[in-house]
């Protein structure tokens, strides 16, 4: 299969936010001004709309994950909404609420059978019990509380431990990782370099130990997005600096995705004075890692 550099999602006004892979299904892009869900093959640079604008009630989507390789969950920012959806005939299996009214859900990931979405509203966690079926898919609820992070925490990417027994957590407010037990929600920070901020946006784990974060930093009095790497110990729960990757062709990139060993990453162009078409989720190399 030929590499293909650069995805474009139709549209004038996409500003995409989210990025979730399928093996059997492809990739899922989402909007965050109209709440459009893209569905990319890895062989077609053109992807086609896969939820229209406005469906369901979906009138904006951030973070999306997959589910077993047949369901897809979507963010619904500060609407309070969550989406599953059937990847095998687009239907719509349940859109929960969550019960508060000051939120913004950004970023979810799965393990068993739940669904666990961060806040960036407050800093909490919300659990959404999964199943097969709309009547097995329940009803969402505070799952941990990282007050810890602070009130500037702006909590954003999520993602698993290897073994599934805990998430990983970025705190893009202040900084820092957070990793809270599964069995028992207790929550910890996760030990970084003094000095060191990991202001991650989308996350991703690669090889067991490395944790990828989308990260932005002032270089010379001008914004720079990179992904920054960072290598855990074996509980994940200390991390160190393992080496960081740019691409020129980064515009305010939010989130990634692994997919057949190369990176999908979304180029949101959210800090852009004036966003404009085409918009793109960008294919790069793996590049070498520790």
């Amino acid at each position: 299969m030929a590499i293909i550099p650069a995805y474009t999602l139709p549209g004038e006004k996409v500003m995409p936010e989210g990025i979730a892979y399928s093996s059997d299904h492809g990739f899922y892009a989402g909007s965050i001004t109209d709440g459009t869900i893209f569905r990319g093959s890895l062989d077609d640079e053109l992807a086609q709309v896969w939820q229209p604008p406005g469906k369901d009630a979906r009138t904006c989507v951030l973070g999306m994950a997959v589910h077993r390789n047949q369901q897809l969950i979507a963010c619904g920012g500060e609407t309070g909404h969550l989406f599953v959806y059937d990847m095998a005939d687009s239907a719509l299996l349940a859109r929960r609420t969550v019960p508060a009214t000051n939120t913004l859900l950004n970023d979810v990931w799965t393990v068993g059978e739940a669904a666990f979405v961060t806040d960036s509203a407050r800093p909490v966690l919300w659990r959404l019990p999964l199943g097969a079926t709309p009547q097995a898919i329940g009803e969402p609820e505070i799952f941990a509380d990282l007050a810890g992070a602070g009130a500037n925490a702006f909590l954003n990417g999520i993602t698993a431990t290897a073994d599934g027994t805990a998430l990983l957590v970025a705190a893009q407010g202040t900084g820092t990782l957070w990793r809270v037990e599964i069995a028992s929600g207790a929550v910890e920070q996760v030990r970084l370099p003094d000095g060191y901020g990991f202001c991650a946006d989308g996350l991703l784990l690669l090889d067991d130990r490395l944790l990828v974060g989308v990260v932005n930093e002032t270089r010379d009095s001008t914004v720079v997005f990179s992904l920054a790497v960072v290598e855990l110990d074996a509980a994940a729960r200390k991390a160190v600096p393992a080496g960081r990757w740019d691409d020129p062709r980064f515009d305010t990139p939010t989130t990634i995705a692994l997919a057949q060993q190369r990176l999908l990453v979304v180029n949101s162009q959210l800090t852009r004075a004036e966003p404009a078409a085409p918009f793109h989720v960008i294919s790069m190399d793996l590049p070498p890692v520790p």
